[in-house]
């Protein structure tokens, strides 16, 4: 088992929850911490590269933009038999006051369950 890298808890999303990158491209979001977010996709993004993110989480709207950490190609088998995918990771660049408390109160009250719905949007 792997340690784990992340400076924060991290939520696991929804099974089929999903969002979009560049208007056009769905993603997968797999989890959601205060500091970021990790989501499959059909292609890479460059990392350093910025997005403004949208996530209707169940009880919390939440737009804030993000920064791609990483981006690397996994087995079709980890992602479900749908052809090369690719697995990203980003975090957060709070801009408004508040934000981050309200989605770590968010995490907290979810726990290792909930919903989300996210948008990515370059």
């Amino acid at each position: 088992m792997k340690p784990e890298r992340r400076r924060s808890p991290r939520v696991r999303a929804p099974e089929g929850a999903e969002g979009i990158i560049r208007s056009t491209i769905q993603v997968q979001v797999e989890d959601v911490s205060k500091d970021g977010v990790c989501f499959r996709l059909s292609g890479p993004v460059r990392p350093g590269s910025t997005y403004a993110f949208h996530a209707s989480l169940e009880g919390l709207d939440l737009a804030a933009p993000i920064r791609i950490t990483r981006c690397k190609a996994i087995s079709p088998a980890m992602g479900g038999g749908r052809g090369l995918v690719y697995e990203a990771g980003a975090e957060f660049a709070w801009e408004r006051p508040g934000d981050e408390e309200r989605v770590v109160t968010w995490l907290a009250r979810r726990g290792s369950a909930g919903g989300l719905r996210a948008e990515l949007e370059g």
